[in-house]
């Protein structure tokens, strides 16, 4: 008899358990969280056969399996005009995220056209093979010493096109 009543109360104790839901401590993502390669000041060169275009510097690098994470860097990009004039663009950005040829800057975004256009912003999407940058957020800054302030730009590096939605621009008067 006493075998019996162990032998229910295992089975109702098995019947029990297989419907109670049982967690998955193991996430399928924990493998993306670990960095592969870490690297600090560090600088990374794109290289044409003709030509050095594209400078990345960072002071910390984190290098997953399917994107880099640099902290306090900068992308130099290096372009020449319709008049065959060097020009050089510089973003600054404390976080840069880069998926394949997508760039987010993100948190104090400057964005340097040689001396004549500067942009600050919390955020920045830059695609390398479209050469277009995006964001969603306000910006300010400065054009030919003409200060520009609005939201939502648009910056098209290969035809030097800018705009910009509710877009507040002063120009400076000089006066003779």
């Amino acid at each position: 008899m006493v075998v019996k009543g162990f032998i229910f109360l295992l089975l109702s104790f098995a019947v029990i358990s297989y419907f109670i839901p049982v967690e998955n401590k193991n996430k399928k993502d924990s493998k993306e969280d670990i960095a592969l390669l870490t690297f600090t000041d560090s600088t990374m060169y794109t290289l044409t056969p003709t030509s050095m275009n594209r400078v990345i510097y960072a002071k910390k690098v984190l290098r997953y399996e399917n994107k880099d994470v640099m902290h306090d860097g900068a992308l130099t990009l290096k372009a020449k005009d319709k008049d065959n004039k060097e020009i050089t663009d510089i973003l600054y950005s404390d976080v840069i995220i880069k998926r394949a040829d997508d760039f987010k800057f993100l948190n104090n975004v400057k964005y340097k056209r040689d001396d004549y256009i500067t942009l600050n912003t919390d955020e920045l999407l830059y695609n390398a093979k479209t050469k277009i940058a995006t964001n969603t957020l306000p910006f300010d800054g400065t054009y030919f010493n003409n200060y520009i302030k609005g939201e939502n730009i648009y910056l098209d590096l290969n035809k030097y096109h800018m705009k910009a939605n509710n877009a507040h621009f002063e120009v400076e008067v000089e006066k003779n």
